[in-house]
């Protein structure tokens, strides 16, 4: 297996004042990377305590210093079994305790999250790190800011779920906070940063949960769309919710993401923004017809005019840090949902009619009018599977009508 190799390299390029050069740490792998390390010696000093194998006086106190900052590069290079210059230089900066603290991977990745402007992925790893923390910080006098991979053992993550449920948490929610951790952990023994049989989910299985979705049949939607409305607030929710149900039940950051660009005569099209950094393959762009209905609705509340890169709908504004449109569009979901809810109830629905219902509610008749595999990329899934996941089934009518004809032998 081809190995880097690891060296110091006095860089004589440019001389400083006191007639001394740097002396950087190079790594050797196809290419060679330079790293600064702090350290300034004239080309007698450098020759006489790096060269030398047994150098006297002051030239070997030098020596020391030297192969000391050498020997680390060689273990950094060593630390995993496939070399590359990113998992050399992520080995060579941290410190031993930052590399099995599993507190710090959390803070490292909501920095590489927050940086890619994925501010939902940030925030999950967030509340994921909190909850942890809080769990083990329970009954201590002094909060902890260091936990050892290898302190979570399968049966601390039994307690910690006995903890979240009598908090009066649901085992989904148990499973919502633990998927970024077990990522930690799969990223960990990938870079090489800890063995692999400290991995506690070989014998500990996330709760999943059952995810019970409640279909919306033909008549509740019918009366959801026709009743009347005097209030605005209400009358804008329902609105953006059934254009969220015809445009492929198209996920509200998406809505809210669409710009000029995006139209094109009969149609629209765009990438869904949950999956723009995290397929590594170019996604396929979801098209959705553009009808009289929704021409009608984007003239409504959309601007009237815009360049490309200017928003359809008065969500964003360009300009707008990632942080911003997160929170804004946090925001606008919020409002959705609260006056859906009042809609929901003036048509006897007991359950609060989300944003998520829209695109359910799409799955579902699509799926049982054209198939799953129309409904898979009229969604835009990369899998079936997760397609099968969002139909909620056939509806209740048409479950009584079957049991009622499995008497029927005639």
């Amino acid at each position: 297996m081809k190995k880097a190799i690891i060296s110091l390299y006095h860089d004589t390029r440019r001389e400083l004042e006191d007639g001394k050069f740097p002396v950087k740490l190079r790594a050797y792998f196809g290419t060679a990377k330079l790293y600064e390390t702090g350290i300034f010696l004239t080309i007698e000093e450098f020759d006489h305590s790096y060269h030398e194998k047994s150098p006297r006086g002051r030239f070997k106190e030098i020596q020391i210093s030297l192969k000391a900052i050498e020997a680390k590069g060689i273990e950094a290079a060593n630390a995993n079994k496939f070399f590359s210059f990113q998992k050399f230089e992520r080995a060579l900066f941290r410190n031993k305790d930052s590399i099995t603290n599993v507190i710090d991977h959390y803070c490292e990745r909501i920095n590489d999250l927050e940086g890619n402007e994925q501010i939902g992925y940030a925030s999950n790893f967030r509340c994921s790190m909190n909850s942890i923390l809080s769990f083990a910080n329970t009954g201590k006098g002094n909060p902890i800011s260091v936990l050892k991979f290898e302190q979570i053992t399968p049966e601390f993550l039994e307690k910690y779920e006995r903890w979240m449920v009598d908090r009066e948490l649901s085992r989904t929610s148990v499973g919502i906070y633990l998927r970024p951790l077990r990522k930690l952990y799969n990223d960990a023994i990938a870079n090489g940063d800890i063995n692999p049989d400290l991995y506690p989910f070989k014998k500990y299985k996330i709760p999943t949960g059952k995810n019970i979705k409640k279909n919306i049949e033909k008549d509740v939607m019918k009366s959801l769309f026709t009743i009347e409305v005097d209030d605005l607030n209400v009358e804008k929710a329902r609105a953006f919710w059934f254009f969220s149900y015809q445009c492929n039940g198209m996920n509200f950051r998406d809505i809210a993401e669409l710009k000029f660009k995006n139209l094109a005569g009969s149609y629209f099209s765009f990438i869904r923004y949950k999956t723009r950094n995290t397929t590594k393959e170019d996604p396929t762009p979801i098209v959705v017809p553009i009808t009289p209905s929704i021409k009608s609705f984007i003239k409504k509340y959309g601007r009237k005019n815009g360049n490309n890169n200017d928003y359809i709908f008065p969500i964003f504004e360009v300009g707008m840090s990632a942080k911003e449109r997160h929170r804004i569009n946090q925001n606008f979901i919020r409002f959705v949902n609260q006056h859906m809810k009042k809609l929901a109830i003036s048509v006897g629905i007991e359950f609060n009619l989300g944003t998520m219902y829209a695109r359910h509610s799409f799955t579902t008749r699509v799926t049982r009018e054209l198939g799953l595999e129309f409904a898979q990329e009229a969604l835009g899934h990369t899998t079936i599977v997760t397609t099968q996941n969002y139909w909620a089934g056939f509806e209740t009518t048409v479950k009584k009508q079957m049991a009622e004809k499995l008497l029927d032998f005639g």
